[in-house]
């Protein structure tokens, strides 16, 4: 060998000079680099050298070529087939392709090793049959113990063919330890399935004891050599597989070669074992389905000229390989004739580089994953919400910021951020409590249905969290005393910079709809308490996917004009500004008043109920002196709502003056405040939309002591005149032990009422067809909620209009707030349940009605 290459130099190269060495050569590194992924593997042909009488062979000098390849060298065997006997020939080539190799583990051969000694294998003649076992058992460990092959790095314990297991165990217990052998190992079992004398005797000890009783070894010699054969090809699979869970043949990258010099015997052997490949106990349909990784290349002397040459070697595997299913000829034939040199070919020849490898890279990708797993799982688990070592390959959740984004089953661990006020979390988890214990109940009933919860569930104010407490109250009561059982999801839409609420509802709207495609039971959603751009996304996207949506306290107008699938529980802005102008008209008898609103572009709430508070105090006679938004942030239109507030305050005494608040609440209390530092005691009477109710239960009234405010609410506790004696009240103050006096929000009624809606859809469902699915009848269900048999709510008569989606003549309450938290009622217009004398009605007369 060279030290620049694998060349043997021209004397040992004699055999490869002829015209198509070089083909040759390639070809033969293309077929030994096996391809990485194993559904890539290809049957290797036979390749049969020809050359004529008396030309030098080539396979000496091809020999050098798998011992130089770089990265790791290619087990090989170099034998002259005309070897005899058979056995002796092939333990010549087990004893060369075992030899060391640098770079890969040794080759070990368990299936030639136990046929070979199921071949030795002899019993006294005078053995009784139920020593028979014993005495076979007896021979296999004195096999182990005495069993050595000559290999090129001298002799090797053949012994190391067996798992040190089967080696350990017989040699302590022979009987029991063959049995456990012919029991569990695959060798063995696949040893005791192979015919011999024209049958299979199913098991090794069967098939050992018809070798030593019927003499088969000698009586079916012509078998005993592709008995062989087989077993030497099983093991190099064996060696060589890559879909196994360990896949140590990852890390053999090269095939072996096997080059026989006058071998016919053996190449048709081989081609009679790989023709008929057995798995188990069945035949496969089709040998290629299984091909072995030996690479054989045979040389003989012969007159006949096959018609493919040498030459051409890339072309004629391509034309072997396609026609091997149909001819099942596993030679390929190749002329070759170095008796006549081709000029040349000894210089290409040593210009080829040394046959390079693939490095196996399975190991080091395996550790280069794992260590990448170790590092990359926690972050992408944090950024899913799950736990750091979650294997779960989706999540429903999203972190978005600080906020968990999506639906959760586990709200107590998903939707209670560290910001929660000490003084609001007991509460916040023990709803969230309740409606877990609820859950578990319902999953236990074969006909319950799941409804998503969606609001903000992580806010970032202490007013906003006791809100959100409110509303999942209600959403509880109505789940404990549901006549159909009910499975409560939580579905966080985020805060959002600002505090405008549902920044994340698009993301949430996505995983509600992943979620209810791969769960049937899925079949509404609820919430949507605040008008927001994002609110109207949501609403289209989940219409969009067939889910219909009911809202609690969303109120723009053009709410429900966004798809068909969206109803809601609440009167809608224009309802609102005609009670609260019809309000302003007949009780504070206003002739003028002066509309802020906020001019944050995302909220649509308070830009549509300041534009129909224009047109509704229009139509009572009633002027626009001013008509102006306050800033939110820095890039919104309008003033600071401090500045505002004072351009809010009239220059002198103007009777019949008053102010309609359109905004949110919390920025209410510094509008005030800056028209409490211009008017000096003139404070003209506030409106305010009913977003300012958790501005009046927060006590913040008690820094405005000289503000008459009287704002807009849906119908809350303040209606009645006992609130007890309504039903969801009375489960309501049971359950949480407060009063009616303390009682003063009406979000819990809303998100009940809404619940309600949806449960009475699933009856209609149901009761029109017991068996249909409920998401697709619901809908039905819920448009089939008219005035003529409406739902008598907490928060009213709910009906839906015809073409409106909206509870016609909804309840709307006006109430002035007091100092102490508490609210006053004056006006309540709309329809109330119950019995009259239970509902406070200081003035009806005139209050505007729903068109029919």
């Amino acid at each position: 060998m060279t030290s620049q290459g694998w060349f043997p130099g021209s004397e040992r190269s004699r055999g490869l000079r002829f015209s198509g060495a070089v083909e040759l050569v390639r070809l033969l590194d293309r077929l030994t680099s096996r391809p990485r992924w194993p559904s890539r593997d290809v049957p290797l042909p036979i390749l049969h050298l020809r050359r004529p009488p008396g030309a030098p062979s080539p396979l000496e000098a091809l020999a050098g070529r798998p011992a130089t390849a770089r990265g790791r060298r290619v087990p090989f065997a170099l034998v002259d087939g005309s070897v005899e006997p058979e056995r002796r020939l092939l333990d010549d080539v087990v004893a060369q392709l075992a030899g060391e190799v640098r770079g890969a583990s040794r080759l070990r051969f368990p299936h030639y090793a136990l046929v070979a000694w199921l071949l030795d294998l002899s019993l006294p003649a005078d053995v009784e049959a139920e020593e028979e076992e014993r005495e076979i058992a007896r021979e296999f460990r004195q096999h182990l113990r005495r069993r050595v092959r000559v290999t090129a790095d001298g002799a090797q314990d053949l012994a190391q063919d067996f798992p040190w297991w089967i080696r350990l165990v017989i040699g302590l217990v022979p009987r029991i330890g063959l049995a456990v052998t012919a029991l569990v190992w695959r060798p063995a079992t696949w040893v005791g399935e192979q015919e011999l004398g024209g049958r299979s005797r199913h098991g090794l000890y069967r098939l050992a004891r018809a070798v030593v009783k019927e003499r088969l070894a000698q009586r079916h010699a012509d078998e005993v050599g592709d008995l062989l054969v087989r077993a030497l090809l099983e093991d190099l699979r064996r060696s060589h597989r890559r879909w196994t869970v360990r896949g140590t043949g990852r890390r053999r990258t090269g095939n072996p070669w096997l080059l026989v010099e006058n071998g016919p015997w053996l190449v048709d052997a081989l081609g009679r074992a790989r023709g008929g490949v057995r798995s188990g106990q069945s035949w496969r349909a089709s040998p290629l389905s299984r091909p072995d990784p030996l690479l054989v290349i045979s040389a003989a002397e012969s007159a006949e000229v096959p018609p493919t040459h040498v030459a051409d070697a890339l072309a004629g595997y391509q034309d072997w390989l396609r026609q091997l299913s149909r001819s099942q000829n596993w030679v390929l034939e190749l002329d070759t004739d170095a008796s006549e040199p081709a000029r040349g070919v000894v210089g290409a020849l040593s210009e080829l580089r040394p046959m390079s490898l693939r490095r196996a890279l399975a190991a080091p990708l395996v550790l280069l994953l794992l260590a990448a797993s170790l590092v990359a799982v926690p972050f992408l688990n944090h950024a899913r919400c799950d736990e750091w070592w979650s294997p779960s390959p989706r999540s429903p959740l999203q972190r978005v910021g600080q906020e968990c984004i999506g639906v959760s089953a586990d709200p107590l661990r998903h939707f209670v951020p560290a910001w929660v006020p000490d003084d609001i979390r007991p509460a916040l988890e023990d709803v969230y409590g309740r409606i877990t214990a609820e859950n578990r109940k319902a999953q236990q009933r074969p006909d319950a249905v799941t409804i998503v919860f969606l609001s903000v569930l992580t806010p970032s104010t202490a007013n906003s969290f006791h809100a959100l407490v409110e509303e999942l109250r209600g959403v509880w009561v109505a789940q404990k005393t549901s006549d159909v059982p009910i499975r409560v999801l939580l579905a966080n839409g985020g805060e959002g910079p600002g505090g405008r609420g549902l920044a994340s509802g698009d993301i949430a709207a996505d995983k509600i709809i992943e979620l209810a495609a791969r769960d049937r039971a899925v079949v509404a959603v609820t919430g949507l308490s605040i008008s927001t751009d994002t609110a109207r996304s949501v609403v289209k996207r989940l219409g969009g996917n067939a889910l219909p949506i009911i809202g609690t306290l969303t109120s723009a107008d053009d709410m429900t004009s966004v798809n068909e699938y969206y109803y809601q529980v609440g009167p809608n802005n224009l309802r609102q500004a005609r009670v609260a102008a019809y309000y302003a008209r007949s009780r504070l008898a206003t002739t003028d008043v002066a509309i802020f609103y906020s001019g944050d572009p995302t909220d649509r709430y308070s830009r549509n109920l300041a534009e129909d508070a224009r047109t509704a105090f229009a139509e009572r006679g009633i002027a626009i002196s001013q008509y102006r938004s306050y800033r939110v942030a820095a890039d919104d239109e309008g003033l600071a709502p401090a500045s505002l507030g004072q351009g809010a305050c009239p220059a002198g005494e103007r009777p019949g003056y008053a102010v309609f608040y359109a905004g949110r609440a919390q920025y209410l209390a510094e509008f005030l405040r800056g028209m409490n530092s211009r008017c000096q005691g003139r404070t003209p009477p506030v409106i305010a939309s009913d977003s300012s109710t958790r501005f009046i239960l927060e006590g913040t009234m008690a820094q405005f002591p000289n503000v008459r405010l009287d704002y807009l609410s849906f119908a809350s506790p303040a209606a009645w005149t006992d609130c007890a004696k309504v039903p969801f009240y009375k489960n309501y103050l049971d359950v949480f032990r407060r009063t009616c006096q303390a009682l003063g929000d009406g979000r819990s009624a809303a998100a009940h009422d809404a619940v309600q809606v949806l449960v009475e859809g699933v009856r209609q469902v149901r009761r029109t067809d017991p068996g249909a699915r409920v998401r697709e009848g619901l809908l039905a269900g819920i448009g089939g909620i008219r005035p003529g048999n409406a739902i008598q709510g907490a928060s009213g008569t709910i009906g839906f209009g015809t073409s409106t989606r909206l509870p016609s003549d909804k309840a709307v309450l006006v109430l002035r707030g007091n100092t102490d938290t508490t609210s006053t009622p004056r006006l309540v217009c709309g329809e109330l349940p119950f019995p009259e004398d239970l509902v406070v009605r200081p003035d009806v007369d005139g209050c505007p009605r729903d068109p029919q």
